[in-house]
């Protein structure tokens, strides 16, 4: 309900510019893309909230409904709970993909919820199906789930050291292949990066040392020290640290392109939603010392979160629309 009555927030324009267009159904979904940067999946729900006369609100309370839905489902086939999880993800990514990259929110859900099933099932329709599922809600969770699907054919022996070699090594690898990238200008060849590369406020030069890079490092160091022989055991949870081992080497490889640095590397760092938690259970037996310690984690992130990246978004939510 909070998400559905914001104000002007952000990318509100955006949405309801789209969303008010979109009164016939959309057919093709290429050509529905096309016209606004938008996936079919967010077209097919805007003209069926327009079909039934319905206003933007509801738009936006069945994106964030179905996110947390979806977050929900995620956790529950990664051995969590959505309450296990909530001040992970409402800390640090829920003020950015609710209130503003809502498409990526919700894909994000979507695609870990999926996860388990591809790296499960690396064989068969399983993998592509959930692939073509998520690239209708927004084009960047298939990221997800590729890297997730591959590094599940490469995965170490369940012992810390070979994790922390197979990660470090990620890590050297992602940075090597982001260098290469920009090095050999491929950004220019791609079309919706070339337009992301012209525009100042998405390519800017990043310091290598920025917090975000310093406090990715810490987290896959924690990770791999904190990590115990049951999680190891874990097909999906080592995929998950993987996965954020590549997103610490794309940050550190794209320093100097903010959006691949940054917000792309998010379909991967978003795993840290579901790795800290259970982290936290495997060394925290009492549940209140649980409580006390995500709670904190909760109250900084989400004060860095409002301070560094959405510092205007209070203001925004009580702009009317």
């Amino acid at each position: 309900m909070i998400v559905a009555l914001r104000g002007d927030t952000g990318d509100t324009a955006n949405y309801l510019e789209a969303f008010k267009a979109t009164q016939d159904f959309p057919w093709d979904p290429l050509s529905y893309y096309g016209s606004f940067s938008m996936e079919w999946s967010f077209g097919v729900l805007s003209w069926l909230i327009n079909a039934l006369s319905l206003p933007s609100p509801v738009l936006f309370f069945v994106f964030s409904f179905a996110t947390f839905y979806f977050l929900s489902l995620a956790s529950t086939r990664l051995g969590l709970s959505l309450g296990a999880i909530a001040p992970y993800y409402l800390g640090t990514f829920f003020l950015a993909q609710q209130f503003l990259q809502i498409r990526q929110g919700l894909a994000m859900g979507l695609a870990f919820s999926l996860l388990p099933l591809v790296v499960s099932r690396r064989k068969g329709l399983t993998p592509g199906l959930c692939l073509f599922a998520t690239s209708m809600v927004h084009i960047v969770s298939c990221l997800t789930l590729v890297t997730g699907w591959m590094l599940s054919f490469m995965q170490p022996k369940p012992t810390r050291r070979s994790l922390t070699l197979w990660s470090l090594a990620l890590v050297a690898l992602t940075v090597l292949l982001a260098r290469a990238v920009m090095t050999l200008d491929v950004v220019s060849a791609v079309g919706r990066l070339a337009d992301y590369a012209a525009d100042g406020q998405y390519n800017q030069e990043l310091q290598i040392l920025a917090p975000p890079n310093i406090r990715a490092a810490l987290l896959i160091a924690l990770m791999l020290f904190a990590v115990t022989p049951r999680l190891q055991d874990s097909r999906a949870f080592v995929a998950l640290v993987g996965m954020y081992a590549v997103h610490v080497g794309m940050r550190f490889g794209f320093y100097d392109f903010a959006i691949l640095s940054g917000r792309l590397s998010t379909a991967l760092s978003f795993g840290e939603v579901f790795i800290l938690p259970l982290l936290v259970r495997e060394h925290v037996r009492n549940r209140w010392l649980r409580g006390f310690l995500s709670g904190g984690y909760l109250l900084t992130h989400a004060v860095a979160t409002y301070q560094v990246q959405v510092p205007t978004l209070i203001d925004d939510y009580f702009t009317p629309l």
